[in-house]
């Protein structure tokens, strides 16, 4: 007895001839016989790819779709997709490719020039604008603190650190963005070389880009936090003023709304003296919302008296540290605040 053939377009024809054996429906399948002709469909269950979130409107429960512009994945419950996973990328991952170039602003390059780095819109993921540029950066948390790490392709022992010291993204028509020189394709950033190789004409990098971390280390393995530090119900922060007269100046404010108390370390010097003289104690400030009050206490001085006197209030929704010299030389009063949260 002969077999039945394969399924296999035996004719040419452009359809499928033969014999199937045996067939039946399954979850997530459908099949319908008309005129010996065989449809299989799918009931849920499948893979699909969009340009963006995918629509409700599209797709049955339990399909899953891809967005492949970014790499997520939704899936279909009760009528609704829902994001449930991401794919690493590119752009997410926060690292592109450019070429320094030096002086010569082109695509895919990235130079140095009047203090910013100025990189062509080209370098990062997946832009082709400018504001393409800014929306991406922004997306991977682009601010001061961020790192830039430089690795060289084709020299990979070069790796330079550089660390964002203003979060302003310049670009053609910001005041400081040197369009005469640049062009109108680049962006501006301003970064600080913490440590590492150097850039040659030409050079290729991998740059990484880091989230921000306002740590420093210096070579003894001391640390160092350029930012405000929270610790549950308290912050601890710094802050300076400077007078050369005797009227009331602010020092330091901060939101009624969110603390309710503050101490305060400090230290004044008056480089109006000679010689130079100097005053540190510290103060207990507490305000009810619309009054504050203080205490000072600890306070020393070298000279032969005060170099002036502190006095808090509330004032637009906020406590003020105040000021006020006993004469005119010029004076730094540098405070150092724990505030606790209402």
């Amino acid at each position: 007895m002969t077999s039945p053939p394969a399924l296999a377009d035996i004719d040419g024809d452009g359809s499928i001839d033969g014999v199937l054996r045996r067939i039946k429906d399954g979850t997530g399948l459908t099949m319908s016989l008309s005129q010996n002709i065989l449809t299989i469909g799918t009931s849920g269950g499948v893979v699909q790819y969009s340009d963006g979130a995918p629509s409700n409107s599209n797709g049955e429960d339990t399909d899953v779709n891809i967005d492949y512009t970014n790499g997520d994945i939704y899936r279909k419950v009760s009528g609704a997709w829902s994001l449930f996973e991401t794919i690493p990328s590119i752009g997410r991952i926060g690292r592109f490719v450019a070429k320094y170039s030096g002086s010569t602003f082109a695509a895919g390059n990235f130079g140095l020039y009047s203090g910013k780095h100025y990189f062509h819109k080209a370098s990062f993921p997946g832009c082709t604008t400018v504001a393409n540029t800014e929306t991406y950066l922004a997306s991977i948390g682009y601010t001061i603190g961020t790192r830039l790490i430089f690795q060289q392709i084709d020299d990979q022992d070069n790796i330079a650190v550089y660390r964002v010291t203003d979060s302003t993204i310049y670009t053609d028509g910001d005041a400081g963005y040197e369009s005469g020189t640049v062009g109108a394709n680049h962006v501006g950033l301003v970064l600080t070389k913490e440590s590492g190789g150097t850039f040659g004409s030409n050079d290729k990098f991998t740059i990484h880009t880091t989230i921000p971390l306002n740590i420093l280390f210096d070579s003894s393995g001391n640390a160092t936090i350029s930012a405000d530090l929270s610790i549950k119900e308290i912050i601890l922060t710094t802050a300076e003023g400077s007078t050369s007269s005797t009227s009331t100046t602010t020092i330091d404010s901060w939101a009624i709304a969110t603390y309710r108390s503050a101490k305060y370390e400090y230290h004044i010097t008056d480089t109006g003296a000679d010689p130079d003289e100097y005053q540190t104690g510290e103060l207990m400030v507490i305000h009810d919302g619309s009054n504050a009050k203080h205490n000072s206490y600890g306070v020393i001085f070298t000279g032969t008296a005060a170099l002036g006197t502190f006095s808090t209030d509330v004032s637009s929704s906020n406590c003020r540290l105040r000021f006020t010299a006993a004469n005119s030389n010029a004076m730094t009063i540098k405070v150092a605040r724990k505030a606790i949260k209402v």
